[in-house]
């Protein structure tokens, strides 16, 4: 699958998303691609274990909690996050590999994760080859966006790509 295809499937009318590593600090890459998101009135979860509260969007500790709220039926992450409707979780990685390396084994450990997770973006940063060889081996390599690719730069086009047909 090429990246472009990667991108476009990443995005979707329906789709819930998440930023692994949102933060509250304007001149990190967390807060500038959640700033994306919302700019864009994308239903978006930031995700970090330090805070509470990122753009006005309530934070959860936790990208379990979000798959385990899709494979329950619940239609809730937290207190504000309605997850009803959604055709999955995208994920973007603004973490450090180590970091992006453990949340991808987390996601492994919620059952029936395949059927929840629908992309991951490993932002500039977020990933080594022990990221790749991990998203490999959990069975989600077909939907990793790397390559140094930037949703801040290709975002609007997979974005205008998978909302062009409505």
């Amino acid at each position: 699958m090429s990246m472009k295809t990667k991108i476009k499937s990443f995005f979707s009318v329906s789709r819930q998303y998440a930023v692994a590593g949102a933060s509250n600090n304007p001149s990190k890459f967390g807060f500038k691609i959640l700033s994306w998101y919302v700019s864009h009135d994308l239903p978006v979860i930031p995700i970090n274990p330090n805070a509470t509260e990122i753009l006005d969007k309530e934070v959860v500790p936790s990208i379990t909690n979000i798959i385990k709220a899709f494979t329950s039926s619940s239609s809730k992450v937290g207190e504000s996050h309605d997850i009803s409707g959604k055709d999955g979780l995208s994920v973007s990685f603004l973490t450090p590999p180590h970091i992006t390396t453990s949340t991808l084994k987390e996601i492994a450990s919620v059952p029936d994760y395949k059927s929840v997770i629908k992309g991951l973006w490993f932002q500039p940063g977020s990933y080594d080859q022990t990221v790749l060889d991990t998203a490999e081996e959990i069975g989600l390599s077909d939907l990793v966006v790397y390559e140094d690719e930037c949703i801040l730069v290709r975002g609007e086009e997979g974005l205008y790509s998978a909302t062009a047909n409505l």
